[in-house]
């Protein structure tokens, strides 16, 4: 299409150039040549375009009104002539012998049926399936089916061109021909359609079904099949399995936390236990170390004999054994926890961990080792007294 648009522009080119030199029948005649490809190249371009969507003028003109009495329409003969005088014979009936009261007037359901053959695409895409429904109601409207003012009709179209099976119903019909009632009998069309390819019997199977339907008869249509079965089966082993993963999941989780809880209860145990035993060494050490003064601040401890009472300093016993006054455990550690007995030092915002005296780490077993605990700069600063001891 491209290169037939380029020739004709190219054309064009060489008419208004040799329109310059020439005058007479030669310009003429390239004129006439160059609007019938410019008229080809667009006839060229509707005719894909038109092809590919679907419309009610497309479908009026493949699919005409059954000519009366009949109710099928097939121009192509797709179906087989005892298919059609079985359907058509199946219609009629219907209209004649179930009725619904309209008016005050007893009148018959119309059923219409219209099959396009394989050469006679609607251009419906594949998912597309409200679009054979809507072809559905067009063919409704064109025909007229149904009595105007009961609105009791019913088209079947049968599009083999698109694979397509549509059901469309009117207003007076709805109350019978349900959604779930038209989708089921679709569904029945083309499965019998998938199995067997033969859309003679899906098209039968379809006309008893919309009589049973109109007649309020459904157990037929929703009668299960070996397929149904097989499918619900599947589908409930799949529903037990995801049950059964979803309930282990649930019960390893609460195993789960079970552990953890007992772990924790396990540890905390332990942590007591550790934490007692500490406290116990730390006191024997205390005793045996009997100080009275704080090592930092040289001041008597608090509650020691000479103490002076009445403020709010008191005595802190570290992991070691050694003591110290809370106000100097505050400026050299920073904050702390007791624990049965024994002031351990969080050695938070870089503050030192080590006992100002031995140097021994006094945090609590197994908190983080990476924080500063004073050892180094301890150790430098009492190396420092060495030596300036050493020199006087």
């Amino acid at each position: 299409l491209v290169c037939v648009l380029r020739c004709s522009a190219v054309e064009l080119h060489s008419i208004a150039e040799y329109s310059r030199h020439r005058h007479g029948s030669c310009v003429l005649k390239a004129t006439m040549h160059a609007k019938l490809t410019i008229s080809l190249a667009v006839a060229l371009l509707y005719v894909p375009l038109g092809a590919a969507y679907y419309s009610a003028t497309k479908l009026r003109k493949y699919l005409p009104a059954p000519a009366a009495p009949n109710h099928v329409s097939d121009p192509t003969s797709s179906l087989s002539p005892q298919t059609f005088a079985f359907v058509d014979s199946a219609l009629q009936d219907i209209k004649r012998e179930v009725l619904v009261s309209c008016g005050g007037v007893s009148r018959g359901y119309e059923v219409a049926v219209g099959v396009l053959g394989p050469s006679q695409p609607l251009g419906i895409k594949r998912k597309a399936e409200r679009t054979i429904v809507t072809a559905s109601a067009d063919l409704l409207d064109e025909w007229g089916v149904g009595h105007k003012d009961c609105n009791n009709g019913v088209t079947l179209l049968l599009a083999l061109g698109d694979r397509k099976v549509g059901i469309f119903a009117g207003e007076g019909a709805t109350g019978l021909m349900t959604d779930r009632v038209r989708s089921r009998i679709i569904k029945k069309m083309t499965d019998k359609l998938k199995a067997t390819r033969d859309h003679d019997v899906a098209l039968r199977d379809a006309v008893a079904f919309i009589g049973d339907a109109l007649n309020g008869d459904t157990s037929e249509l929703f009668k299960w099949t070996a397929e149904d079965y097989v499918n619900y089966t599947i589908w409930g082993c799949v529903a037990i399995w995801g049950c059964v993963y979803l309930a282990d999941a649930a019960y390893n989780r609460y195993k789960d936390k079970v552990r953890q809880r007992r772990l924790q209860r396990t540890l905390e145990r332990i942590d007591e236990a550790d934490l007692q035993a500490a406290a116990e060494e730390a006191t024997g050490a205390a005793a045996r170390f009997n100080a009275t003064d704080c090592p930092i601040c040289l001041e008597e401890l608090p509650g020691t004999p000479g103490a002076t009472a009445g403020n709010s300093n008191e005595t802190l016993l570290l992991r070691c054994g050694h003591s110290l006054c809370s106000q100097c455990a505050g400026e050299w550690f920073g904050r702390g926890v007791d624990r049965a007995g024994i002031w351990y030092p969080l050695g938070e915002g870089g503050k030192p961990t080590g006992c100002p005296v031995c140097r021994t780490d006094t945090r609590i077993e197994g908190q983080d080792p990476d924080h500063h605990n004073g050892d180094d700069a301890g150790a430098g600063g009492g190396g420092g007294g060495a030596g300036g001891g050493g020199a006087g």
